[in-house]
């Protein structure tokens, strides 16, 4: 019975396109779509895959793909996944595979056949070459724990071209925090448990070994919470994942909970799960002071509602997003293009020659040939200028205004007046900059109204005026070509979406509901 089921579905879904190919309507067909063949088009498109048998068995016994079929399957966790890749399309929050993103870690070493865990960077401070331990177990140490040199004057590898040789330590075994089920053999400096060091500040105060690691009393810490680990055995990959996954997650909470789908853009609250936990409390090098103080979890532990200070905005203000998008333009093009369906295009003819007197204007929103796009651009950018640009790094105190910067020699400006100031550096031509030299890049060439932005943070992006409608009107677009599998026309953007926004807005901006109204609209089920 079931085999003949299969071949039923089978011919169902494949014979009405072969009718169609010798059809004059080929071209433009109207026709709806059949049960069987409505069922593999919404399965494929909410869960991206083919029906199942035992799904196919379900409809054979029923009318049709109701609505609540639909319901049950935007509750599905299957759809939610795929609802999180679909937003990673849109957020492009990949981010480099290098070891940036962390303040200390350790990797492999192969010394004399054995596998031992080293800090690479630590390794000169540590036994005055770059080399790893000693392939012995370590065992020297002095009345307080702390590991003492297995060898001194050691001249073999790095060390031989040191003067006096190295004091080469050997290895402990240690249960790491990301996996205890796990021992590995670490070098004995570098796995170091004390929480302090044997160096003190000005104050008096020891090393805090959980924020500096270049106290050679610190090692990774207890159960080298400390440090990240790289390669197999290790939890780089693990938490470079967490990291571009958490904007999306914000997005799955926030249309989970049915609430207005712009939260995801104003919202304080985040998820972390034990991986990001553990990443931003002590291994984060770009700073969020306020997220070191969250409490510890378990590395395994699944993503849980985080509240973030009062100044983050939404997957705005995640590390994804801003590490994937390092300058504050570069966040507005990705915003305006993903999620306003509004990207920035170059004008017609291309740019004026670079010696025409309009393209010397420094102010890019005047820039003859840059108008078009930076009179949006500059503007927005002022909204993340207390986001420090290639980092993720809140800047609650920031001078708008820093005399030094204003009046330095073009060239020999300090690197962080270059780097975020309007400097002489900038001058086309004599006196070009005017009276906006000195002041913060974000705000420079801004009305009053405009450079008291900075202080709104991303979000306020979307207290102006229509900004809202337009993000309904494009995440409703967005979806609406996901499952269509192509752009809208010119005839369903002028009429068919304003419908669907409207409705969008009128429920609340429920992403869910909004999936159904499309998924149960005549247009998707008819044959394109």
């Amino acid at each position: 019975m079931r085999r003949l089921l299969i071949i039923a579905i089978a011919a169902l879904t494949v014979l009405p396109l072969a009718s169609f190919a010798q059809s004059p309507e080929q071209c433009a067909p109207t026709e709806r779509l059949g049960k069987y063949r409505f069922l593999r088009q919404v399965t494929l498109d909410l869960y991206g895959r083919p029906p199942t048998i035992e799904e196919y068995e379900q409809l054979h016994n029923g009318a049709d793909v109701d609505e609540a079929k639909v319901d049950e399957m935007l509750a599905s966790p299957e759809f939610f996944d795929r609802l999180a890749a679909y937003h990673r399309g849109f957020l492009w929050t990949a981010l480099p595979s290098n070891n940036d993103l962390f303040r200390t870690f350790i990797e492999r070493d192969t010394v004399d056949g054995a596998e031992v865990w080293s800090d690479f960077d630590k390794q000169i401070d540590f036994r005055g070459a770059y080399e790893p331990c000693l392939n012995m177990q370590h065992t020297n140490f002095d009345g307080n724990g702390r590991p003492l040199p297995m060898q001194t004057g050691y001249m073999g590898g790095e060390c031989a071209q040191t003067a006096n040789g190295c004091d080469m330590d050997g290895w402990v075994q240690m249960s790491p925090y990301w996996d205890p089920s796990i021992t590995i053999q670490v070098c004995a400096f570098d796995a170091q448990e004390f929480t302090t060091g044997v160096n003190t500040d000005n104050d008096g105060v020891l090393t805090d070994c959980s924020r500096r690691n270049d106290d050679p009393g610190c090692g990774c810490g207890p159960a080298l919470s400390y440090c990240a680990a790289e390669g197999p055995n290790g939890n780089v990959d693990e938490i470079r994942k967490a990291l571009t996954e958490e904007p999306a997650r914000i997005f799955e909470g926030i249309i989970k909970a049915g609430r207005p789908y712009t939260d995801a853009f104003s919202t304080s609250e985040t998820y972390f799960n034990g991986a990001l936990r553990h990443y931003y409390r002590y291994l984060q090098r770009d700073q969020d002071g306020e997220l070191n103080d969250i409490s510890e979890a378990p590395f395994t532990t699944d993503w849980e509602l985080i509240q973030r200070p009062d100044y983050h905005s939404g997957i705005l203000t995640t590390m994804g997003y801003l590490l994937r998008h390092t300058s504050q333009r570069a966040r507005v093009n990705r915003l305006y293009t993903a999620f306003l369906c509004d990207p920035f295009v170059a004008p017609a003819g291309g740019l004026p020659s670079a010696t025409d007197p309009c393209s010397q204007d420094p102010d890019l929103s005047k820039r003859c040939g840059c108008t078009s796009c930076h009179t949006t651009i500059e503007p927005a950018t002022t909204y993340f200028g207390r986001w420090e640009e290639g980092d993720f790094n809140y800047r609650a105190e920031l001078d708008t205004y820093r005399e030094n910067c204003a009046t330095c020699e073009a060239g020999n400006c300090p690197d962080s007046c270059r780097r975020d100031y309007v400097t002489m550096d900038l001058e086309t031509t004599p006196g070009s900059l005017g009276d906006e030299v000195g002041k913060l890049l974000t705000v420079a060439w801004r009305t009053p109204e405009e450079a008291a932005a900075i202080d709104k943070g991303p979000s306020g992006l979307f207290d102006e005026p229509g900004m809202q409608d337009r993000l309904a009107s494009c995440a409703v677009q967005n979806f609406s070509e996901f499952l269509f599998s192509r752009e809208l026309t010119t005839n369903e953007k002028g009429g068919w979406l304003p419908d669907k926004v409207n409705t969008f807005r009128s429920d609340g901006y429920d992403f869910i509901k909004m999936a159904k109204d499309i998924v149960m609209d005549p247009r998707y089920r008819r044959i394109d």
